[in-house]
């Protein structure tokens, strides 16, 4: 069985390599990570998405969606980055291209909400 750790809790070993003892990582607050699991949420019913990934560094906290097997990467990339005072967050597709900027999570993640269809 697994055994159950809050997350609060944990801390990574020392020395181990990929660790960031020390250092200050940027990471989504639970507002953000609500908003952003949402629209996770609607688009994994709507079976365009299968997958996530979440990756913290001091630079920027990350959001990967995977659409089909891991082995593709990433479909998108949800980011927040630090030192980006007036637009801090921002969707980037699988090649790395911006695909939408701002300063407000909620209208960079509009991006994502269907769009109209011609009748």
């Amino acid at each position: 069985m697994s055994e159950v750790v809050s997350i609060e809790e944990f801390r990574p070993a020392r020395g181990v390599p990929g660790t960031r003892v020390g250092k200050k990582v940027t990471v989504f607050n639970r507002h953000e990570l609500d908003m952003i699991l949402q629209v996770y949420g609607r688009n994994v019913v709507a079976g365009r998405w299968r997958d996530y990934a979440l990756d913290f560094a001091p630079a920027y906290a990350a959001f990967a969606v995977v659409r089909g097997g891991a082995h593709e990467g990433p479909t998108y990339r949800i980011l927040k980055m630090s030192g980006k005072p007036g637009a801090p967050y921002a969707v980037l597709g699988g090649d790395g291209r911006i695909l939408r900027r701002g300063a407000d999570l909620r209208s960079v993640l509009r991006f994502f909400d269907p769009k109209p269809r011609a009748i």
